[in-house]
């Protein structure tokens, strides 16, 4: 397909436009996707406003989904048309940790929305093998989630939340929200969903998040303790990027309990004597987790989530806060950015 598009390019941090740029020429093994709606995620925004991509000019936006409109040579036919979510992540499979499955740590990978170009646009090239077929009962714009729902299985699946277990999740952005309902789908007796805002607990108890609590304004450490009967937590999870709430979420750790991180912190994360002592005497697990991921055995992540959400396992549109047309990609990047009003999770929606 030749011809020119609406996207929204990052030309230096700061300063990203929404322009007319060509549509993109695909190879024999990629396909165009016609995109529905991309999810600005909160990694967008120090991409955009400060840090900036790996080069100049690129568009942005890695969650994201559409349709099917054009085909390479050697791409099965089949695939015309068909609603798609993306995966992003495009590793190099020459490398020592590719060899063995771990995509995501691959040394020499492309991303599409960093280090190529992403959904904040109309139309996108992929590679065939990066996209994942969604059936007609999935909403479109729910296929934009697909990403960051496959980003907190893996937090989860890293941690093994086991059936009866008691779980906490610290921050509920999209991502701690998704794990929240992971715990629950794999049996959680308790999931306590845990956050500053009054507005986001709101919309977990939506989510049939019962045991959903506002930080600062509930005594956090009791209702714990007393609906765990004095045990504890056996696995926390760390997804606001918050040095507290790191400290507090061990403090309410059992012995050998588990701990996954996944918030990324903007500032130093210094640790008291004692909460370095508790997690010696408790011997504690910490997981450390990054992005999804991306073999086929012994189960494709993606298939999972989108499995999931077909059966409304997992929900998605109670945490859609905002849609917003290609055009205002910037003004939805600097509403994160200045926390203006109140948002959850901000669609792109190219169609708009």
């Amino acid at each position: 397909m030749k011809g020119k598009m609406k996207a929204a390019v990052l030309h230096q941090p700061g300063d990203l436009r929404y322009e007319e740029v060509e549509i993109p020429q695909i190879g024999d093994e990629d396909v165009l996707v016609k995109v529905t709606a991309c999810g600005v995620c909160g990694s967008d925004i120090p991409r955009v406003m400060t840090t900036g991509t790996y080069h100049f000019p690129t568009i942005p936006g890695h969650e994201f989904g559409g349709r099917i409109v054009e085909l390479g040579s050697k791409v099965d036919e089949n695939l015309k048309d068909k609603k798609v979510a993306v995966i992003p992540l495009i590793p190099c499979k020459k490398c020592k940790l590719c060899e063995i499955g771990q995509f995501a740590q691959c040394e020499d990978y492309d991303f599409l929305g960093s280090r190529n170009d992403g959904g904040f646009a109309e139309y996108v090239k992929v590679p065939a093998e990066n996209v994942v077929v969604v059936p007609d009962n999935v909403a479109d714009e729910a296929v934009a989630f697909l990403e960051p729902i496959s980003v907190a299985l893996h937090v989860v699946q890293n941690c093994g939340v086991n059936f009866g277990d008691s779980v906490a999740v610290f921050g509920l952005g999209a991502i701690g929200i998704f794990v929240a309902q992971w715990a629950k789908a794999f049996g959680a007796a308790h999931v306590f969903a845990l956050d500053v805002d009054e507005k986001k607990i709101k919309v977990a108890k939506e989510l049939g998040l019962e045991d959903a609590l506002c930080i600062g304004q509930e005594n956090i450490e009791e209702i714990i303790k007393e609906k765990t009967n004095g045990v504890g937590l056996d696995v926390a999870f760390e997804a606001s990027g918050a040095p507290a709430a790191f400290c507090q979420a061990i403090e309410l750790l059992r012995t050998s309990g588990r701990m996954g991180l996944v918030g990324r912190p903007t500032k130093a994360l210094a640790l008291e004597p004692e909460i370095f002592e508790k997690i010696l005497r408790s011997q504690l697990t910490i997981h450390g987790t990054w992005s999804f991921e991306f073999t086929s055995f012994p189960h494709h992540a993606w298939q999972q989530s989108l499995e999931a959400l077909s059966k409304e396992e997992i929900k998605t549109k109670p945490i859609i806060s905002h849609r917003m047309p290609l055009s205002q990609t910037f003004d939805a990047v600097k509403i994160m950015a200045d926390k203006s009003e109140f948002f959850y999770k901000i669609l792109i929606e190219p169609e708009m």
